[in-house]
C-alpha cells in the first residue's frame, strides 16, 4: 500500500489503529527494507540534467547530468553535448568532468550510473582567405563613368570609424548618407574612405565580438544588407565626382572578421578603387602631399605612444609629408592634439549607445561624424555631419 503512494496516516485508517504504529511495525519487516532500498537505486538511476546555466555573455553553458546506463560505454565529445541536451553542431567542449561507477538492485540486475558536467561553448567556424575568395568568384564587377568636367585640387577624407551596423540599421543613416554625398558632389581630385574600426558590431552569428563577449542581439542578414547598399551608394556617388578613389580597411576590436569580408567584397565589386584591405592595426593614406596615418584605437590610445609606433612603421612618409594627421576612434568621442609635428583626431561615432555604454554611463557624447577636406598647402575645412 505504501507503492501505492499512500501516506502512513491513510494506511492507519484501513487498519483501524494510528499511521506511527504501522510505520514502527514495518521498518521492522525485513520486505520492507528490500523495497526502501530498491526505490533508493531507481531514483537514483533515473535520468535527469541536475543543473545548466547559459551565460548569455559568452554563450558558454555549465551543464551538470545523472545518466542510467544498461552497460559501460565510452561518448564522443558529440555524443555527449547530445546527451547533455546541447546541439553538437553550434558548441563544442571546452572540460568534461565525468564519473561513472556500478550499482545492483535487488534482483542483482547491474546498472551503471554516469555523472557527467561539461562546460561548452560555441562553435565558431574557421574562416579562411581562400573560403572568402571563393564567396566572390561570380561578382560582376562596376564600372563608374566620372561625371566632372574640370577637378578641383581638393581631397577629401572620409574616415567611417565606429558604425556598428547591426545596433544600427539602414534607417539610422539615411540622413547622414546624404549629407556625405553633398559633401563630394562639389568635386575632389582624391577621395578617402576609410573604414575604421568596428564598422559591424558583432564578429559572427552568435553576436559576440571577435573575443567572444557577447554583445547587444543583431540581425547579421539585415545588417550587411544595409552596410552593402550603404557603401555602394557611397563608391558609387565617389566615383562620379572623384578621378581617384581610395578604400581602407581597419582592424577594430568588435568585428575584425566581418569588416575584413565586407572590405574584400567591395574590392571584387569596384575595381576602379584603389582598396587596402591588407590586416595591419597602422595604416597610411597620401591625400596630396598629406601624410593621413590610421588606427582604430584600441590597441594605443595616448598621442605620443602612437606617434613613436607610426615614425617607426612610416618613417619614409612621415619625413616625405607637407604635414601629418592621425585618425583614431573606438571611444565614441571627438577630441584634438597636435603633438611632435602631428595633428591627433579622435573622431566621433555615429553610433547608438552600445549596451555597454549604457550600462556604465557614457552616454553623453555628441553622435555624428567627421570629414575632412584638405587643398594642396593644409587643412582647409573640418565637416560635422
Amino acid at each position: 500500500m505504501k507503492q501505492s503512494d499512500k501516506t502512513w496516516f491513510e494506511i492507519g485508517e484501513v487498519f483501524g489503529t494510528d499511521g506511527e504504529n504501522v510505520r514502527a511495525w514495518a521498518k521492522k519487516q525485513e520486505w520492507f527494507h528490500k523495497i526502501r532500498e530498491e526505490e533508493k537505486i531507481t531514483d537514483a538511476l533515473k535520468d535527469k540534467v541536475k543543473e545548466q546555466t547559459h551565460d548569455r555573455q559568452n554563450g558558454i553553458i555549465t551543464s551538470n547530468i545523472n545518466k542510467k546506463l544498461k552497460e559501460q560505454q565510452t561518448f564522443t565529445d558529440d555524443e555527449l553535448l547530445e546527451l547533455h541536451g546541447i546541439p553538437a553542431d553550434t558548441f563544442q567542449i571546452r572540460t568534461i568532468t565525468s564519473n561513472e561507477w556500478g550499482m545492483t538492485n535487488a534482483e542483482g540486475e547491474q546498472f551503471y550510473n554516469l555523472q557527467s558536467k561539461i562546460v561548452a561553448e560555441p562553435r565558431v567556424k574557421e574562416i579562411t582567405p581562400e573560403f572568402i575568395a571563393s564567396l566572390f568568384e561570380n561578382v560582376k564587377p562596376q564600372e563608374i563613368e566620372l561625371q566632372l568636367d574640370e577637378v578641383p585640387d581638393t581631397y577629401l577624407l572620409i574616415p567611417l570609424s565606429d558604425f556598428h551596423w547591426g545596433l544600427n540599421y539602414a534607417h539610422d543613416y539615411v540622413d547622414l548618407l546624404a549629407e556625405i554625398k553633398d559633401r563630394i558632389i562639389a568635386g575632389h581630385s582624391e577621395i578617402a574612405i576609410v573604414l575604421n574600426g568596428d564598422f559591424f558590431h558583432v564578429d559572427n552569428m552568435l553576436n559576440t565580438t571577435e573575443r567572444g563577449t557577447r554583445v547587444d542581439d543583431v540581425d547579421v542578414e539585415r545588417a550587411t544588407q544595409d552596410a552593402h547598399s550603404f557603401i555602394v551608394d557611397l563608391l558609387k556617388c565617389a566615383l562620379k565626382y572623384s578621378p581617384n578613389v581610395k578604400l581602407s580597411y581597419l582592424p577594430g576590436n568588435h568585428a575584425p572578421m566581418v569588416d575584413y569580408m565586407f572590405t574584400f567584397g567591395i574590392k571584387q565589386l569596384f575595381p576602379q578603387v584603389e582598396v587596402d584591405d591588407t590586416v595591419d592595426h597602422f595604416k597610411h593614406v597620401w591625400l596630396g602631399e598629406h601624410s593621413i596615418f590610421f588606427h582604430h584605437g584600441d590597441r594605443r590610445r595616448v598621442t605620443n605612444k602612437l606617434v613613436e609606433v607610426i615614425v617607426s612603421k612610416f618613417a619614409r612618409e612621415w619625413g616625405e609629408s607637407k604635414s601629418r594627421y592621425l585618425i583614431t576612434g573606438h571611444l565614441h568621442f571627438e577630441k584634438s592634439l597636435s603633438n611632435s609635428g602631428l595633428t591627433h583626431y579622435q573622431v566621433s561615432s555615429p553610433s547608438k549607445s552600445t549596451g555597454y555604454e549604457r550600462d556604465n554611463g557614457f552616454v553623453s557624447s555628441e553622435k555624428g561624424l567627421m570629414l575632412f577636406e584638405f587643398d594642396d598647402i593644409k587643412r582647409r575645412a573640418i565637416y560635422y555631419l
